[in-house]
């Protein structure tokens, strides 16, 4: 009788041991964090559907096909809309244009401040 009862502590044991890393693994917990949102900084020439990024001195503009496209020069005949005038806007986006619905819809009738007279500098 105590052989029976030997080998059943044994297999309780083994079957313990083996079916321990089985449950250990069902039980872990994975947690998530959310990563922080990067801003950049755009100035918004709404009246011509322009966006110009300062720190990366780029423009963003919106062609008559409905087509974005982006360089670090406009096209001649934009190039004056940008003299004077933008909305200084943050956006979560490396292009901007990715959030030009909303900035429409937010900033549509707002008057366009001076891009020089926001922050001092001269945006061009």
């Amino acid at each position: 009788m105590s052989t029976q009862r030997n080998l059943a502590v044994v297999f309780a044991l083994a079957f313990g041991f083996v079916s321990l890393p089985m449950m250990a693994a069902t039980d872990t917990v994975v947690t998530v964090e959310k990563t922080t949102t990067t801003k950049h900084h755009y100035v918004y020439y709404g009246e011509h559907q322009i966006y110009f990024a300062p720190e990366s001195k780029t423009y963003y503009w919106q062609q008559s096909d409905g087509n974005w496209h982006s360089g670090t020069m406009l096209p001649s005949e934009s190039q004056a809309y940008v003299k004077s005038g933008g909305t200084e806007i943050d956006l979560d986006t490396d292009e901007p244009f990715e959030r030009h619905d909303w900035v429409v819809k937010h900033y549509k009738d707002k008057p366009e401040d001076s891009a020089r007279d926001k922050d001092g500098h001269d945006h061009r």
